[in-house]
């Protein structure tokens, strides 16, 4: 089954794609980038903790950021980011 929802309408047309970010990190950085503009976040799975990392940010971050996860490639990745509160999801075809 395929779903797809609309992309939200960004101010800067722009997502920040945060490849190797670590947890420790996460808070710091998303808030800079957000600071500046850029509302759209992906954290890909392939990174250190990257559900750690996304929680952080959602929790962190005001509701007008979206969080979420790229490199998304199972069923049980997507269960992970909807508990992290993850609101972004990218999978390669």
């Amino acid at each position: 089954m395929t779903q797809t929802a609309p992309f939200p309408k960004l101010k800067r047309g722009l997502v920040a794609i945060l490849r190797g970010l670590k947890p420790g990190e996460a808070v710091a950085i998303g808030q800079a980038i957000f600071d500046a503009g850029i509302e759209a976040i992906e954290v890909p799975l392939n990174s250190p903790e990257p559900c750690v990392s996304i929680a952080g940010l959602v929790q962190a971050l005001p509701k007008a950021a979206l969080v979420g996860a790229g490199t998304v490639l199972t069923a049980a990745d997507v269960d992970a980011l909807h508990a992290a509160g993850g609101r972004l999801l990218v999978s390669p075809n």
